[in-house]
């Protein structure tokens, strides 16, 4: 019996190139984003998540209310601080989640953070603290955006 083996595919790096991984634009390599040689380590307790605001002022995540341990009985708080929707855990709180595991926003605070119907959000959860922040995408354009102008290698 003999075996065969299939030679791997690697790309051909020779100048001139202009097909594949290593591929150049016009004579430049791609833009790649700078990673610190040793970044800080993850924080373990901290999830991130993404997500569509209905047209009711509900964000849903599941994945992310069963790990901080809540269901529909759960008190939540809901507050606006510079932009940004704190929502936590708190037994004198007047929100709850709704039957199907979803935030629903009042509508003052999402006039307060500028949230219209069908904007993504950023739910940052902080298990420890049981808080979710919200991140609208006013607050996220300027967490993003000076890196974006500044010449930054993003």
């Amino acid at each position: 019996m003999t075996i065969s083996f299939i030679r791997p595919i690697v790309p051909d790096t020779a100048p001139g190139n202009t097909r594949g991984a290593s591929a150049r634009i016009a004579g430049q390599p791609l833009p790649l984003i700078a990673v610190p040689v040793s970044p800080p380590p993850r924080l373990g307790n901290v999830l991130y998540s993404v997500a569509t605001l209905d047209d009711r002022g509900r964000v849903a995540d599941r994945h992310m209310t069963a790990a901080l341990n809540w269901t529909a009985t759960t008190r939540l708080n809901i507050r606006e601080h510079d932009g940004l929707l704190a929502v936590t855990a708190d037994p004198h709180g007047v929100f709850k989640l709704t039957k199907q595991g979803h935030v629903r926003l009042p509508a003052d605070a999402r006039r307060a953070a500028h949230l219209k119907s069908a904007d993504r959000v950023l739910l940052v959860a902080h298990l420890d603290r049981q808080t979710v922040t919200v991140f609208p995408p006013i607050a996220l354009d300027q967490l993003v955006l000076p890196a974006l102008q500044g010449g930054g290698d993003l």
